[in-house]
């Protein structure tokens, strides 16, 4: 709720629910495409560490260790993040679903 001018005003939990959803999606698409993307990567380093060797390889080796610990993270709490997201849209649509004002 915010109050404006004196009065309550009380979101519209359709459109908060719609706009969820919304951001649900781009996130599962953004996490498909980046792992697409890294699985890539990842594929021409194993390449380029079969022929590649010596002081600048193992400099490498060891920055991209690091590279990949830090993505493999991020996919992990952004995993999270969309796991909860879906739990609380799950939440907010039972919600609108129970009560008779935001029924469509």
């Amino acid at each position: 709720r915010r109050r404006r001018g004196g009065f309550w005003k009380v979101a519209d939990t359709r459109v908060l629910l719609s706009l969820l959803e919304e951001y649900s999606r781009g996130l599962r698409r953004h996490l498909v495409e980046v792992r697409s993307e890294f699985d890539q990567v990842t594929g021409r380093w194993h390449a380029f560490a079969e022929v590649y060797d010596g002081d600048a390889a193992d400099q490498f080796k060891f920055g991209w260790g690091r590279t990949s610990d830090r993505f493999r993270e991020y996919v992990e709490r952004s995993e999270a993040i969309a796991a909860m997201l879906d739990v609380r849209i799950d939440e907010l649509r039972e919600a609108n679903r129970t009560d008779s004002s935001l029924r469509v």
